[in-house]
Parts: structure tokens; sequence; C-alpha cells
């Protein structure tokens, strides 16, 4: 059994509030069991000059200092970069960034999710969340009349995925949605993003072991029925945000 009781193929509680910050063009707080990310998605005062046609949609990632025990740096460091470049890649292949423009020219979204409480799955949850903020934030902005055209949102989701040996020294079992407990003492860790029509990115690691073909195949099957779950969820938020 697991460590909270769950059968392997069941997502921890799960929950989305949209709108959550005022004062963001849109914005969620999403909990998955005990970890909780607040997601703003805001609009920047200009594009990145590099920026040839269409808009850009970019992330920034951070865990708060009280979201972890012993208390956690506040800094940005590698961790946080690579995160928030998977955050980053996530929302853009929900988005026709070549829509993502307004009268005035190209616009640029950043969506900030600030870990508030961590117990592992806080980048596929912001990923989750994020999505939910970016699709309020396009809502706004179509609503402003600052998009010339509807930039077509595809939903974006994305859930962990392991390898966890329920008890020690017996073979690790697949199991969906990792809380931080099973996440630690993973034989293999996977992270799986997908749109509805696919996958966008699947990061996966042998921390302990390696793993088959066959492996692979049953964590994504796993991570396939908890992602159309969590689809289900953020369409539920942003209809309770109409």
């Amino acid at each position: 059994m697991r460590i909270d009781g769950r059968n392997i193929d069941q997502l921890r509680p799960f929950s989305i509030e949209p709108g959550f910050i005022g004062s963001a063009l849109g914005s969620a707080l999403v909990t998955a069991g005990r970890t909780r990310v607040i997601c703003t998605a805001s609009q920047e005062a200009r594009a990145p000059a590099w920026l040839k046609e269409g808009g850009w949609v970019t992330a920034e990632y951070a865990m708060l200092p009280g979201s972890v025990r012993p208390r956690g740096r506040r800094e940005s460091g590698g961790r946080e970069k690579e995160i928030q470049r998977l955050i980053g890649r996530s929302l853009r292949a929900a988005i026709d960034l070549g829509r993502l423009v307004g009268p005035a020219g190209p616009i640029s979204l950043v969506v900030d999710c600030d870990v508030i409480e961590a117990d592992g799955g806080t980048r596929t949850a912001a990923i989750t969340g994020g999505f939910v903020a970016l699709a309020l934030a396009v809502r706004a902005l179509l609503g402003q009349g600052a998009l010339t055209a509807d930039p077509q949102l595809r939903q974006v989701a994305a859930v962990s995925v392991g390898m966890v040996a329920l008890v020690d020294g017996e073979a690790p079992a697949p199991l969906l949605d990792l809380c931080y407990a099973e996440d630690s003492r993973a034989a293999v860790d996977l992270n799986v993003v997908m749109l509805a029509g696919g996958l966008v990115e699947v990061q996966g690691t042998g921390e302990r072991t390696t793993f088959s073909r066959a492996d692979l195949n049953t964590m994504l099957d796993l991570a396939e029925g908890g992602i159309r779950q969590l689809v289900d969820a953020q369409q539920a938020a942003l209809r309770g945000a109409a």
C-alpha cells in the first residue's frame, strides 16, 4: 500500500482556484496533495527584441523559503532555471504564438509559478496551474480588444510518475503522482507533459536502476490517465471563472 493509501493509478486530491490573485491578468492557486503553487500571468511591457513575428510566452519558477523544511534559500539556481524552461516550453506548445499579437504589435506574457508549499510534483503542478493562468490572461486580453485574433489555446497539463518499492526489498512498482516521500525513494522518476493531441515532453531518469520499454509504456499509460483528470479540473476551473 502507498504511504497515503492511494491506489497506484490515483492522483492526490487536486484542485484549482482561478482568479486567486486579483491584480494579475490571469491567476490560479493549484493544489496537489500538500503541494501548492500560485500561478500568475502578466503582460510584459514589450516583447523580446529578437522576436521577428508573433508573440511570446515565458515562465519563471521559484520556491518560497518556507515551502520546505528546513527553510529553503531565496535564490535562483540551476534547478529553478531548468524547471522554468520546462514550464515555458510546455505553455508555448499550448498557444499559437503567431496569433499572440494586438493592434500595437507583439504581445509577451510571463507566467510566474511560486511554490508556497512543496510535497513533490511542483513542476508538474506549475504547468497544470500555469495553463489556467495563461488561459485567463488570454481571455482578459480578448475582452479588452488587446488581441487581434484568438490564439487558439490547447490545454496542456503534466503529472509525475515513477517506479517505487512499496515495501523494502520488493521490486519497484509504477505509481502515479508521487508525493515527496515516494519521489525521494523512487528507483525511476518521470515527468510527463501532454496536450490533448499528444506528448509535449517526457523527462525520465533511472535514479537507482534502469527501466525497460515495458516499464516506460506502463508509466506513460498511468500519466495519460492522470492527465485526463487534470484536464477536466482545468476545464471546470475555467468555467468557474467565467
